[in-house]
């Protein structure tokens, strides 16, 4: 003779079915460590390296121009003339406006 087993129902197999979905997609979407949250995560720190990257070729330029400023009297001078219009005692500047477009 055998011993029949009870059958669990079927509300209990949906139910459990429903809460390993539940857990997966809180693995997967919403928990802070989710494959979601990572992946905005890793594209940030891109954009930030890359941003850094850019700012780096700026400020290693700009450094260039510093030596170069301190060092050559003449790319000083330009630069006193062409930025801040300082001139030599005596000396005549011509300023030339361009003319304004007709429309």
């Amino acid at each position: 003779m055998k011993i029949k087993a009870k059958e669990t129902p079927r509300f209990y197999h949906y139910l459990y079915l429903i809460i390993i979905v539940i857990l997966v997609l809180w693995i997967g979407i919403f928990s802070r460590n989710s494959f979601w949250h990572t992946h905005q995560l890793q594209r940030k720190v891109e954009t930030m390296e890359r941003e850094a990257e850019n700012l780096k070729a700026i400020n290693d330029s700009l450094a260039k121009e510093n030596t170069r400023l301190k060092t050559d009297p003449e790319a000083a001078e330009k630069a006193a003339r062409e930025q801040y219009g300082l001139t030599k005692p005596g000396e005549k500047v011509f300023r030339f406006v361009p003319a304004k477009e007709d429309q």
